[in-house]
């Protein structure tokens, strides 16, 4: 982990660099705000040349990911003090009343307590699970704690590992939840399937519905509240970003040729969605059409970057492509088995409103109307 700096001269023409994602869950619908920080391991050097050169660095000792540690827990004390957040006053001078929390504080205090691990039967009827077995718990010689604050550096991608690199920015920036994992029981609770099965053997975590509006409501990241950063040299207004981000690969020689899409059945539901009889998965609910699972490595690109042609360098990923990078959904791709290509880009709005009139397709924007309650009349 390295500290990201600013424009101005450190470490003799060096730059540190890092791209961090803002998590503000962990694996059981709870309110657990953490950071995952992908920092290169090395620094780049400008030369008076003006070219910039990435130095591979040494990996950290466990001295130095204790530093960091200890650094993170002094700046977010000193942080939390100042907006007084932490109260310095001895017992027998705080008041005696607890202060009554906001709706999104008790939602939060809500995620982190509630709940029953079980195990449910192929009819959704809870099952009984053994008695805990609790194991001492080791640190690996990756990670370092400081007063609760953990820091753990054990996740490498080594050099030229283009899928194991999208594989790790994938889990870095996916969704608090899976709904697909979710679950109706007969008697109204909704059970999340966990990840791996508990040590006492419990597959899911069953909650009541307000309960479980409380966790979802306190993972919601704040108005204006970036969770994703760029750091040092990746920051957007960097003066070297664009000697270290490559917006294409090399021109090839030939024309990249279409990507195929292999033709595949309907995936079948997850555990999480069959796992359990007589119940109604809230997944099927919203989703639309079955999505193509890739084979192989995961990864949206096969290679995990963008085709490039020449005529394509330079320029920014077209639409299409970036639809499957998120989605992995190739929209270019016709149910007939042919390829889709864009005939013309139209910014003209009356000949906007004269295409949708002649489709019989509306060419207002949509009412604005105020928030109602489901039961709502109107």
């Amino acid at each position: 982990m390295a500290e990201a700096g600013g424009e101005g001269p450190r470490r003799a023409g060096r730059r540190d660099r890092a791209v961090t994602f803002v998590q503000r869950f962990n694996g059981l619908l709870g309110c657990f705000v953490h950071y995952h920080v992908v920092v290169p391991d090395g620094v780049f050097r400008r030369d008076a040349a003006g070219a910039v050169t990435f130095h591979e660095g040494p990996a950290p000792s466990r001295e130095d990911i204790g530093a960091v540690a200890a650094r993170v827990q002094t700046r977010m004390v000193r942080w939390l003090r100042r907006r007084g957040l932490i109260e310095d006053r001895p017992a027998e001078e705080r008041s005696n009343e607890t202060p009554e929390p906001s709706p999104l504080e008790a939602c939060m205090q809500m995620s982190l307590f509630g709940g029953a691990f079980l195990r449910l039967a192929a009819d959704g009827t809870p099952v009984p699970v053994d008695a805990p077995r609790f194991a001492a718990g080791t640190k690996g010689p990756w990670a370092a704690e400081s007063l609760g604050f953990d820091v753990h550096a054990g996740v490498t991608v080594r050099a030229g590992d283009r899928d194991g690199l999208e594989r790790l920015l994938r889990y870095c920036a996916r969704p608090p939840f899976s709904l697909e994992r979710l679950s109706r029981l007969p008697d109204g609770r909704v059970a999340y399937l966990l990840r791996k099965p508990r040590r006492n053997g419990a597959t899911h975590l069953v909650l009541e519905p307000v309960a479980f509006l409380a966790r979802v409501a306190s993972i919601i990241p704040p108005l204006r509240y970036p969770l994703l950063r760029l750091a040092g040299v990746l920051a957007p207004r960097s003066s070297w970003r664009a000697a270290v981000v490559s917006r294409a690969r090399a021109a090839s020689s030939a024309p990249s040729e279409p990507v195929k899409r292999e033709k595949q059945a309907t995936p079948k539901p997850l555990a999480a969605s069959s796992s359990l009889a007589g119940r109604e998965p809230i997944g099927d609910a919203v989703s639309h059409a079955p999505r193509p699972t890739p084979s192989g490595p995961h990864t949206s690109l096969g290679t995990g970057v963008a085709p490039t042609t020449s005529e394509t360098v330079g320029a920014r990923i077209d639409w299409a492509s970036l639809i499957r990078r998120v989605y992995l959904d190739d929209v270019l791709c016709c149910p007939c088995g042919g390829r889709r290509r864009v005939l013309a880009h139209i910014e003209d709005p009356e000949a906007i409103t004269a295409i949708l009139g002649h489709l019989g397709l509306s060419t207002g924007a949509p009412p604005i109307a105020r928030a109602r309650s489901p039961g709502h009349p109107g």
